[in-house]
C-alpha cells in the first residue's frame, strides 16, 4: 500500500528535507512497491526507516533506482550483474563534492517544488490540465510540488514550458549578498542551486549576467536528463572530469571525456547522462537564460 511523504525529522542519518515513502517513489520512477521491496531484499537499494519502521527514500535512493532501471532496460543486465555494477559505489561512494554545502542544496531543492506550484497556480491551471499538457501524471506533479523531489531535467522542462516560464527563472531561489564581488567568483564560493534531479548538483558561476547562464554541474555516475527536451537558445558544454554522453535530435550518442566540448542549438531535442563509473564535472553555458 502506498505510503505518504514522511517528515525528515522522523528519520535519523538523513538530510533534513522532505523524504518520500515507497508509494511516492513507485509513482516517480514508474515502478511498483513490490519491485522496490524485491530490490531491497537483494541489497540493490537501502532505504532508511522512520521511527515507526516505514521506508523512506532520499534523492540518492531515487538515483540508484533510476540507474537500476537503465541497466535493466538499456544494458540488459540481470540482477546479479546489476548488483556487481552497483557494489563499488555502494561500499565506497566517491564524494566528488564532499565540501559542498549539502544543507543549502537541500533547502533550495525543497523550495523548488513550491516555486513550480506557484507558477502553475499563477496560470490558473488545475493539476489535471498540467498533467495533460506535460504528459506527466497528476500524482507526480503533486508529489514534486510538495517535496521538491523526484523530478528530472526533462520533467522540469515540461512543467516550466507548460507554465509559460523557464527552469532558470524558477530556480532563482535566493538573492546574492550585496557585498559579493560583481565580477569575480572565487574557488569554492560559487552559489549552489537546487538539484535538477537525483545525483545532479549545480553551481552558479556568472549570476550577474542578463543573457547568459554559466554553471558548474556535478553529476553522479548514471545521473541524466531522463529523456529528450528542448528550449530556446544555444548551449556549450565542456567536460572537466569524468565521462558524458549526449544525443542531439535522436542522432548518435556522442561520448565526451575530460577536455572534450560540444555546442548546439538548444531548440534541437537533446538527452544526456553521466556515463562513467565516477562523478562527472562540467562547465555548462546557455544563452539566453532559458534553461
Amino acid at each position: 500500500m502506498a505510503t505518504s511523504t514522511i517528515p525528515a525529522s522522523s528519520v535519523t542519518g538523513r538530510t533534513q528535507m522532505a523524504e518520500l515513502g515507497i508509494g511516492d517513489v513507485a509513482r516517480l520512477t514508474n515502478t511498483n512497491p513490490s519491485t522496490l521491496r524485491l530490490w531491497e531484499r537483494h541489497g540493490l537499494i537501502r532505504p532508511a526507516r522512520s521511527a515507526s519502521g516505514q521506508r523512506v527514500y532520499s534523492p540518492e535512493d531515487i538515483q540508484t533506482i533510476r540507474s537500476i532501471l537503465r541497466m535493466r532496460k538499456e544494458d540488459g543486465l540481470n540482477m546479479s550483474a546489476i548488483k556487481r555494477a552497483l557494489l563499488p559505489s555502494m561500499e565506497s561512494p566517491q564524494q566528488a563534492s564532499a565540501s559542498l554545502d549539502q544543507a543549502q542544496h537541500d533547502e533550495l531543492t525543497a523550495r523548488l517544488g513550491e516555486r513550480f506550484r506557484k507558477a502553475r497556480l499563477k496560470r490558473k491551471m488545475p493539476l489535471k490540465e498540467a498533467a495533460n499538457l506535460t504528459q506527466l501524471s497528476a500524482s507526480f506533479i503533486s508529489t514534486f510540488e510538495r517535496t521538491g523531489l523526484g523530478a528530472t531535467v526533462t520533467s522540469l522542462q515540461k512543467m516550466a514550458s507548460a507554465y509559460g516560464t523557464t527552469v532558470t527563472e524558477l530556480a532563482q531561489l535566493s538573492e546574492h549578498p550585496s557585498s559579493m564581488n560583481p565580477f569575480v567568483v572565487r574557488r569554492g564560493q560559487a552559489r549552489p542551486g537546487p538539484r535538477f534531479g537525483p545525483g545532479i548538483q549545480v553551481f552558479e558561476l556568472a549570476e550577474r549576467l542578463n543573457t547568459l547562464d554559466c554553471q558548474r554541474w556535478v553529476l553522479e555516475a548514471g545521473a541524466g536528463s531522463d529523456g529528450y527536451y528542448s528550449h530556446e537558445g544555444e548551449e556549450f558544454i565542456h567536460v572537466l572530469e569524468g565521462r558524458f554522453s549526449i544525443s542531439i535530435e535522436g542522432g548518435e550518442m556522442h561520448q565526451l571525456e575530460a577536455g572534450d566540448s560540444i555546442s548546439f542549438d538548444s531548440r534541437l531535442p537533446h538527452t544526456w547522462r553521466a556515463s562513467g563509473t565516477a562523478p562527472t564535472i562540467l562547465i555548462w553555458v546557455n544563452t539566453p537564460k532559458s534553461y
